[in-house]
């Protein structure tokens, strides 16, 4: 079943990459481009905006007239020429020499005093395509070669401006032929398509300048030499276009498409194809990173994938002008995520349900095997007690048996002894693990303790004929468990005597260090390897070693660190193959 909801989901991620999604890709292709955006220094392109109201007042001034019924400046969304300014500004140009100049604006009122075209070099008009998808031609008072474009501007449905158009209808744009006036050489490629608008900067990018100061003489127009100058109408709210930089004047869409085409920095989008591979890139990714990962890391590496997807949109604009579409991948993503962590609960859910089914199950178990443990232990404590004390009876009340049988009995008693303090042990274990054990209070003397534990186990040392050296220092007394400490200090003895050969030496040595009683217990033994330190105080291990030489249960310095640590002390182990090891344990002075 969880196979058949993943392969419905994997289905449904693969349908993402049909959802369309051209708005959130323009949107977001507009951030980047405000975020690439750069400001223009040395720009080959100027920009001088002329003022309608001040063309007005000159008319007003000098007593023109124009069918105001038909046609008012307020209103119109084209400007008016202005003969004698136009004149005067025009031959200020043309001595500064510059290499273009381009008017954006189509006039549609003329000033008649001048019964010819005009005659300057290098300058392109303005024509119009009308609502019937004709081109309408600047007047022939203007000009009358095949010096003019068009100039309308096509915003995309959200209203905003990203493309122009180079061909429309049977007209050419004001950047087509501005090309063929730069150019010999007939501009390539697909000149029927848009060209996606490489926007310099925001509104004020380009420098620009007011035409009556150009009129007035109080500009030096030396500063228009080898320029492009594009002249058109002074923006405002109303005749204004959105761009990807916001609102923007059509004087500088203009300079920004002319600039686009000439330089050659029109931005590339890639086809669908693309697109969608591209896009199942994507899923692959997001997929991959939500079902072999866990969720937490898994959201951390979409959102770098993301964001890494986002740097690459702003590199690619910076430096190639390609734009990769990156509106579908980031929705991949993001939807991707969404089928599949529903998924991605329900297994961890399933996975979390089994783990603490397993968990109670083991519980049962563990409490199955300490009662029977438990049981199991007390059951033989009887026979125990039976065998020690038949062995005592029978060697209290026979003081003269042969040699041979006394020593059996002493070795049954040994095993005996050993197979009891096994069962503590164990019994302790299963103690530990079904409840806390709780410390009494008691005053201790850690030296008296020491002394007790060397002369309950002094039997050992008499076998192997081990010679002990206590240095004990003066210490104040302690609290604690003195029945416990007393566990801890056997333990370690016994284990010391154990691992040493015969006729070597243990030595047990106590110290105030820092606040802290020390008890440390050296012997002279094989030592222990060091990749077996960390684990020797681990319940039931015993090292290689051990096992071949020596019997035990694994559990002496399990319960010596469990005893050290409830009383808040440390139990540490140094050791050196071939030298010994020593053993050391801490409490804290109350």
């Amino acid at each position: 079943m969880p196979r058949l909801s993943l392969a419905v989901r994997l289905f449904l991620t693969s349908l993402l990459v049909f959802v369309p999604l051209g708005g959130f890709d323009q949107w977001l292709y507009d951030q980047l481009v405000r975020f690439t955006g750069k400001s223009v220094s040395d720009s080959p392109y100027v920009l001088i905006r002329v003022s309608d109201g001040k063309l007005y007042q000159l008319l007003e001034q000098e007593n023109l007239k124009f069918p105001e019924e038909s046609f008012s400046v307020e209103r119109s969304s084209h400007p008016v020429w202005h003969q004698r300014f136009y004149s005067s500004f025009m031959d200020k140009l043309e001595r500064a020499s510059p290499e273009l100049i381009v008017f954006t604006s189509f006039y549609e009122w003329i000033d008649q005093r001048s019964p010819k075209p005009l005659a300057y070099r290098n300058v392109i008009f303005s024509g119009l395509i009308d609502d019937e998808g004709k081109l309408v031609p600047p007047p022939k008072s203007l000009t009358r070669e095949n010096n003019y474009g068009f100039n309308n501007l096509f915003p995309d449905y959200d209203n905003v401006l990203r493309q122009a158009h180079l061909v429309y209808s049977s007209g050419q744009s004001l950047a087509l032929q501005a090309y063929r006036a730069l150019n010999t050489n007939p501009p390539t490629g697909d000149l029927v398509e848009p060209i996606h608008v490489f926007f310099r900067g925001p509104a004020g990018t380009f420098p620009s300048y007011d035409a009556w100061d150009v009129f007035d003489g109080t500009l030096d127009p030396s500063i228009f030499k080898g320029k492009i100058i594009l002249i058109g109408r002074e923006g405002s709210p109303s005749t204004d276009l959105e761009t990807p930089f916001g609102k923007m004047s059509r004087l500088e869409i203009q300079a920004n498409v002319i600039s686009t085409f000439l330089e050659g920095n029109q931005i590339l989008f890639p086809n669908q194809q693309w697109r969608f591979i591209f896009s199942l890139l994507s899923i692959g990714l997001s997929v991959f990173l939500i079902l072999y990962f866990p969720l937490s890391i898994a959201w951390i590496l979409l959102v770098l994938l993301a964001v890494g997807l986002a740097v690459l949109g702003v590199f690619s604009l910076s430096f190639f002008k390609v734009w990769p579409s990156l509106g579908s991948p980031l929705f991949c993503i993001l939807g991707t995520h969404l089928i599949l962590i529903g998924f991605k609960i329900g297994r961890q859910e399933e996975k979390q349900w089994r783990i603490q089914e397993e968990s109670k199950y083991l519980k049962e178990m563990d409490q199955f095997k300490n009662n029977f443990v438990s049981l199991f232990s007390h059951d033989l404590k009887t026979p125990i007690a039976r065998i020690r004390a038949i062995t005592e009876r029978v060697t209290s009340e026979n003081p003269e048996l042969p040699s041979p049988l006394q020593d059996a009995l002493k070795g049954i008693e040994r095993a005996n002894n050993e197979l009891a303090r096994l069962i503590s042990d164990i019994l302790r274990v299963t103690k530990m693990e079904s409840m806390p054990i709780e410390p009494s209070k008691d005053v201790v003397d850690v030296n008296r303790l020491v002394e007790s534990a060397v002369q309950r186990l002094k039997f050992l040392f008499d076998e192997k004929h081990i010679k002990i050296v206590q240095d004990l220092e003066p210490l104040f007394s302690i609290e604690g468990d003195s029945h416990l400490l007393l566990e801890v200090v056997s333990n370690l003895i016994e284990n010391a005597v154990k691992y040493s050969s015969e006729q070597s030496q243990v030595i047990i040595r106590t110290r105030e260090v820092e606040r802290t009683i020390q008890v440390s217990v050296i012997d002279e033994g094989p030592g222990i390897p060091e990749e077996e330190l960390p684990r020797v105080t681990s319940k039931f291990y015993r090292g290689k070693t051990a096992n071949q030489t020596t019997r035990g249960s694994g559990l002496g310095l399990y319960l010596a660190k469990y005893f050290v640590e409830i009383h808040g002390g440390t139990l540490s182990i140094k050791s050196e193959l071939g030298k010994g090891t020593e053993v050391s344990f801490t409490l804290p002075v109350t």
